[in-house]
């Protein structure tokens, strides 16, 4: 396993990072009638295998279901091995006062270390929404942030961390300057990040988390079962697949490409299956793409919000 810098949090974090959403709930691209989310057994044995393979940062959040509980009880033994981090909603969108919203995430991370039978959060991050007024308002209004300050202070967590879902907001929370790391969705198919926000986040030494890497699935054997309404974006899967050859799976070249930037500080991957979790670390070799298929893949973006967010596709 390779390590790089956290940004300014100093932290060394392995390259390939463990999301959970798929412990804690039913998620991603179905192949089948059985269910995607492990039982609490397959769960426990992907979380100890992951740290047994290197991986040093576990990604969660207060709404992946019962991901948070999951993680305490399989891990908790272990806890100096890993960095932890999880999430929690402001619901300012909700109509809840910036007051509420203090109060609500007061509760949210107390529940969080109860749930993850840890005394200290590593990273807290603020779930984003799409609505960027309401971002703004959260970020000027100062009382979610005095909230985290708060519990840095307590020793509850550690560092501040922002998830964006717009290049606007993302924007936003770099020039605060008061958010230790930003997660963004980055991927072959979605690179809108490419061209501001990762430069710019560099420059603040912000520490950059990359999430849907292989855009819920779709660049992976899983595309073959997207829906009919997305039949556009599974072909251009096919041809991102004969274009790139045989060098590399579909998931490795997809994981290849964004450690190909030298400004990511580590990609979360969702794994329901050792076996993805096995594929996943196989990249962490310091190599990246070679240039010819990194060039290739460069130009595979697309820019129809309706594909490359997954919060349009209906999917849970």
């Amino acid at each position: 396993m390779v390590f790089r810098r956290l940004g300014r949090t100093g932290l060394c974090v392995s390259e390939i990072a463990l999301g959970t959403v798929e412990l804690g709930l039913e998620y991603g691209i179905r192949t089948g009638a059985a269910p995607n989310k492990p039982d609490a057994t397959d769960a426990e044995l992907l979380l100890n295998k992951a740290l047994d393979k290197g991986v040093n940062f576990i990604d969660t959040a207060a709404d992946y279901g019962d991901s948070e509980e999951i993680i305490g009880r399989a891990i908790h033994n272990r806890r100096t091995e890993f960095l932890l981090a999880t999430k929690c909603l402001h619901r300012l969108e909700e109509g809840f006062s910036c007051k509420a919203s203090r109060s609500h995430i007061r509760a949210s991370i107390d529940r969080s270390l109860s749930r993850l039978q840890t005394d200290t959060i590593d990273l807290i991050q603020i779930h984003g929404r799409d609505i960027v007024d309401v971002e703004k308002r959260m970020m000027q209004d100062g009382e979610v942030m005095d909230e985290l300050e708060q519990a840095r202070t307590a020793g509850k967590i550690r560092y501040i961390g922002y998830s964006s879902y717009s290049e606007e907001a993302s924007l936003m929370a770099i020039h605060d300057g008061r958010w230790d790391t930003l997660q963004i969705a980055y991927n072959i198919f979605d690179q809108r990040a490419a061209s501001r926000v990762i430069p710019v986040a560099q420059e603040q030494d912000i520490g950059l988390i990359i999430r849907s890497a292989l855009l819920k699935g779709a660049l992976t054997g899983k595309a073959k079962h997207l829906p009919p309404h997305l039949k556009i974006l599974a072909e251009h899967t096919e041809t991102l697949t004969r274009l790139t050859g045989s060098d590399y799976t579909l998931p490795q070249t997809a994981l290849r490409f964004v450690l190909s930037n030298p400004s990511i500080s580590t990609i979360i991957v969702g794994a329901d299956r050792v076996s993805y979790l096995d594929e996943a670390v196989s990249v962490s070799d310091g190599a990246g793409l070679t240039p010819d298929i990194l060039s290739m893949a460069q130009t595979m973006g697309l820019n129809d919000p309706n594909l490359i967010n997954p919060r349009n596709w209906g999917i849970p």
